[in-house]
């Protein structure tokens, strides 16, 4: 017999103290993402958090939501985003996966959304009839050291085994490579000398601003609420004796050796003139939100993520904001540029198709916590 059982924000706090919860062979959620849910400043009540599954009594699989708002031909709508969704390999051909799915999309009243998906997820997704496109957003990959660490078990992923090896080899080539980078940090500070940066934890009235001036067709409004609480509440924690975790016991997310947000406020000649959001998880940046003039500034905004990724010893950079995008192609700073293309889906019951004139930004979705 398939059980369901439905976890609301209502209740977190009895959840969070459930040793036996916690104590299962696998996890359904972390500790610190379920209390990051709870202070999700859009999250209500009776909002649902996390489905469930039980076959026959015994607990089998789960789906998590991520509670956000957006922007629906100028009407602010409740969407939920799905986040995770596993079952156990020996309910194959019981149905419960798609049992989970149903049973998310009919308490959240259909207003569902996807921002990120395996090939596989997504034949289940179009199967079920409920979703249409949301966006296709085109972005790069933009290469500034070698990350054959990361790279080779992606394509190969048999080769994950010779991680310290390829290391290794990436730390060689990298010592000619920083040599560049040196030279070109030095390149662009020059540049950026009527610049200066807020690293912010709180967003101030004239961040607020730029943000309020820049976001008119994005899909989601993020304001000073979101900001605060995307970094104050990580999905992901930061742990430097990462083997010695329980990383293994959940099937997403939830400890990295490093992993941070930079929330930076830009500053030219005493003129706040863009903000921006960065994530660094390893290797990797990630340009996640971009609020600035880009007809005037986009050098300015380019050059300071260059040069952030060069000090922080990013290995890669990816990003989907398009004038950006166009600067890193263009730039010789980087070993080479890939495309990126990242889809996301939304629920028919919105009954709107059309959204070729609305910005998604990288960090929309749950795309911005893991």
């Amino acid at each position: 017999m398939i059980e369901i059982k439905k976890i609301y924000k209502k209740d977190i706090p009895e959840l969070l103290s459930n040793n036996q919860f916690w104590n299962y062979s696998f996890l359904s959620i972390s500790k610190h993402r379920l209390y990051a849910h709870y202070k999700n400043p859009h999250l209500e009540d009776n909002d649902i958090v996390l489905l469930l599954s039980y076959l026959n009594n015994e607990l089998v699989g789960y789906m998590g939501l991520f509670i956000d708002k957006i922007n629906i031909d100028n009407q602010i709508q409740k969407i939920g985003w799905l986040s995770t969704w596993w079952v156990h390999p020996k309910t194959k051909g019981t149905g419960i996966g798609r049992e989970i799915l149903n049973t998310m999309y009919s308490e959240n009243n259909g207003q569902i959304g996807i921002s990120q998906f395996t090939p596989s997820a997504k034949r289940v997704y179009d199967k079920s009839g409920y979703f249409t496109t949301l966006k296709e957003n085109i972005g790069i990959k933009a290469v500034l050291r070698s990350n054959l660490t990361f790279v080779i078990p992606t394509i190969f992923p048999r080769a994950k085994r010779l991680s310290a090896f390829l290391n290794q080899i990436d730390n060689l080539l990298n010592l000619f490579i920083n040599i560049k980078l040196y030279i070109q940090k030095i390149i662009i500070s020059k540049k950026l000398i009527n610049i200066s940066l807020e690293y912010i934890n709180v967003i101030d009235d004239e961040t607020l601003k730029i943000i309020n001036q820049f976001n008119k067709n994005d899909l989601s409004y993020k304001g000073k609420d979101f900001f605060e609480w995307l970094k104050a509440y990580n999905w992901v924690q930061k742990a430097p004796l990462l083997n010695l975790t329980n990383k293994k016991k959940y099937e997403f997310s939830i400890y990295d050796n490093e992993f941070e947000f930079s929330l930076i406020k830009i500053i030219k000649k005493n003129i706040c003139i863009g903000f921006i959001v960065l994530q660094k998880r390893n290797h990797v940046t990630k340009v996640l939100f971009t609020y600035y003039n880009n007809s005037k500034y986009s050098n300015d905004i380019s050059n300071i993520i260059k040069l952030q990724s060069i000090i922080q010893n990013t290995r890669e950079i990816i990003c989907y904001d398009e004038t950006i995008c166009d600067n890193f192609n263009k730039s010789k700073i980087f070993l080479y540029t890939t495309k990126k293309i990242k889809q996301s889906i939304i629920s028919k019951t919105f009954k709107k198709t059309d959204f070729n004139n609305v910005r998604i930004n990288f960090g929309d979705g749950d795309c911005s916590f893991a």
